[in-house]
């Protein structure tokens, strides 16, 4: 980490030690996951929820983030802190699928956690995020204002909040169950949260950074050969090919797509969000669908390989392949 970590200081636009940081970082998270899981085994400790927690968010482990924070809430049921991370899990959600029904979990819990400590700050910079993003200004500013309440020496949200109610409607009503219905019903948002103090994080939830096809072939190579791993596709939202590796790769990034779209329809009849992974087995093999960020990815691979090290393998190639918006290729 040191000796890539140096190199990119000396050459910031090297992809691939971008990558080897990218990846030896995952690589610490993960052991640190396994310290955090230990420690909650042994005993009820807030700060290890909170970092666990915050740990899965970073990895895009939305669904054990969940289900973490969950656990954080019942345990804690008064813990301004456990309902403040259970609405950022359900936030991160939203900004993924744009699901009205996460954002009403989200707004349900940082309310609640306003309510058992008023000077909670992270709940109402939250709240703002998503009334920014989803297009309610008064609704926004007013979260901005109980921020300023809290902290009346922050010149960045106060000039925020300034342009936030400019752009409001004098006499326009604001109906955020019409707004979250209408985002759902068209999947997107009118306004980046990323642009919103503090909500950069969720920026790069719906974007993810730029999957470059050429660390995808790079990555996938090392990958696939370690895991038997025939054929690999990345598809984006709407789709949209992204990158692919291995044999017959016009064929398979085809299956890659229908399996992708599969996927969210059972998803979406079935009421229980994204799947973590979505797996079809058959004399051809294994095929391994998993979502990661903006983008899902699917390998083919023989049935020996199980379907944990595949679903790894790829989180692994994608995070290898990330580059930043605004790098250009080598």
């Amino acid at each position: 980490m040191q000796v890539a970590e140096g190199g990119l200081r000396r050459f910031p636009t090297a992809t691939r030690l971008r990558s080897v940081v990218q990846y030896v970082r995952r690589a610490a998270a993960h052991k640190r996951l396994t310290q955090l899981k230990q420690v909650l085994e042994e005993r009820k400790d807030e700060r290890a929820y909170r970092e666990l927690i915050s740990l899965y968010l970073d990895l895009a482990h939305r669904d054990q983030a969940l289900e973490l924070a969950q656990r954080y809430v019942k345990e804690f049921p008064d813990a301004a802190d456990a309902h403040v991370q259970l609405g950022e899990v359900y936030l991160a959600r939203y900004f993924t699928e744009f699901f009205a029904r996460d954002a009403w979990a989200a707004i349900e819990n940082l309310n609640r956690a306003a309510e058992l400590n008023a000077d909670t700050m992270r709940a109402h910079v939250l709240l703002g995020v998503l009334y920014f993003a989803i297009g309610a200004p008064r609704y926004c500013g007013n979260e901005l204002g109980e921020v300023l309440r809290i902290d009346p020496s922050n010149p960045r949200i106060a000039e925020f909040r300034e342009r936030v109610l400019e752009s409001a409607e004098a006499n326009g009503e604001e109906d955020v169950e019409y707004l979250l219905d209408y985002a759902e019903d068209n999947q997107e948002i009118p306004n980046d949260p990323g642009l919103f103090p503090g909500g950069k994080r969720f920026s790069l939830e719906r974007k993810g950074g730029q999957l470059s096809p050429k660390l995808f072939a790079a990555a996938a190579a090392g990958i696939g050969k370690r895991l038997r791993i025939d054929q690999l596709a990345a598809v984006g939202t709407g789709g949209r090919p992204l990158a692919v590796a291995g044999e017959n790769k016009e064929s398979f990034v085809r299956l890659a797509v229908r399996l992708d779209a599969a996927s969210r329809r059972a998803g979406r009849h079935m009421n229980f969000g994204s799947m973590q992974r979505f797996m079809v087995e058959g004399r051809f093999g294994r095929i391994v669908l998993v979502p990661a960020g903006n983008c899902a990815v699917a390998a083919r691979a023989p049935r020996s390989v199980s379907t944990d090290r595949i679903a790894e393998g790829l989180e692994t190639v994608v995070t290898a392949s990330r580059a930043e918006p605004d790098q250009e290729e080598e």
